[in-house]
């Protein structure tokens, strides 16, 4: 990807866009600890995240140029931005493996600043996109606890922006237990009890190669091929390793693996990120009691939000598949809210980026 552009370019077009950062490969340290002053902290911007999902990326046949970056405000780091130009067919300009994500603010930061920053990170993002032919972009604004459109949001839409809605399924952790377990969808309490008694639940807080590895092949043996890169794989066990993910497993009376999900998590939140169920006893209650134990699991760490997925719809654009649309009405069961997940669409011209106009 360095044929694209030069760090002394890159270093150069954020000076004409008024933002001040560092390189999130030069100061890996210094990511973590600015994260971690934002009010709430999504798993999309941990580097447990940002590193497995470029594991992964890179395991698919993408090239890659890491452009995530620590930023500053009078000298002082005040927030995060997860960005980079992946390579295959094309170039996209994103963050991990998909939209743009919004820049992630210290909590202590005046609105007066974020909105300088923001109009500065817009500058700095379409010039970009100008830079690459006019390349149209998208950003993904995420929940994070908080009510009304962001600074993000509303510059986007100022800048001609068009918009499109999707829906992400969550639970709220404070609530307690057994108000969740009432917001259940009615067949799961049951499905759960009766699951509860079949397997033997496990889970794995420490990096445990070997018992790794099982739950790696059973993944393999569900999808009938080795689907990702070990490298990939070793990400995940890394964040278990750091206490940023977690595994749920199940055995049966033999003790054999028989299904699995694994979960990261940040401060605030956690996420369902893989599963693997054994093929021949589908019928059986084997996702429902993972979900539960790593809602237990999440509550005792004391996380506020839960995100299981995206809930698809049949008229979304672009259609879901049959797979996604049964997927999402699974894990529908287990919600106990469903908020909007706006998606924003934008081009820059090269004229524009560069003179510092906004549609």
């Amino acid at each position: 990807m360095s044929d694209l552009f030069s760090l002394e370019k890159l270093n150069l077009w954020m000076a004409e866009a008024g933002l001040q950062g560092e390189w999130r490969a030069q100061t890996a340290a210094l990511w973590s600890a600015t994260a971690q002053k934002s009010a709430y902290l999504p798993v999309a911007y941990t580097e447990a995240m940002i590193d497995y999902q470029y594991a992964y990326m890179q395991g698919a046949g993408w090239e890659l140029m890491d452009l995530s970056l620590v930023l500053f405000h009078d000298r002082q780091p005040c927030g995060v931005w997860p960005l980079c130009l992946r390579k295959r067919d094309g170039v996209v300009i994103g963050s991990n493996e998909g939209a743009v994500l919004p820049p992630l603010f210290s909590k202590d930061l005046a609105a007066k600043s974020v909105k300088s920053l923001v109009t500065a990170c817009l500058a700095f993002l379409d010039r970009l996109a100008a830079e690459l032919g006019g390349l149209m972009y998208e950003s993904l604004c995420p929940f994070r606890d908080e009510w009304g459109l962001s600074e993000w949001q509303t510059q986007l839409l100022r800048r001609g922006a068009k918009v499109s809605v999707r829906h992400g399924l969550w639970i709220d952790l404070t609530l307690e237990l057994a108000q969740i377990k009432a917001s259940f969808r009615k067949s799961y309490k049951a499905l759960i009890t009766s699951g509860s008694k079949q397997w033997n639940v496990g889970l794995m807080v420490e990096a445990d190669a070997a018992l790794w590895q099982e739950f790696r092949e059973l993944h393999c043996a569900v999808a009938g091929r080795v689907t990702r890169s070990a490298e990939s794989w070793q990400r995940q066990l890394e964040a278990i390793r750091d206490h940023a993910a977690f595994l749920i497993f199940l055995r049966d009376a033999a003790g054999r693996m028989v299904g699995g999900g694994f979960f990261h998590i940040s401060r605030d939140e956690g996420l369902y990120a893989v599963a693997a169920y054994d093929r021949e006893l589908f019928d059986l209650p084997l996702g429902h009691v993972v979900q539960y134990a790593a809602i237990q699991e999440l509550q005792r760490r004391k996380l506020h939000w839960y995100y299981i997925g995206t809930r698809f719809y049949p008229q979304d654009l672009p259609p879901p598949t049959s797979k996604e649309l049964h997927i999402a009405e699974f894990k529908e069961g287990f919600a106990t809210h469903v908020f909007p997940e706006f998606k924003l669409l934008r081009m820059a011209s090269r004229d524009e980026s560069v003179s510092g106009t906004t549609a």
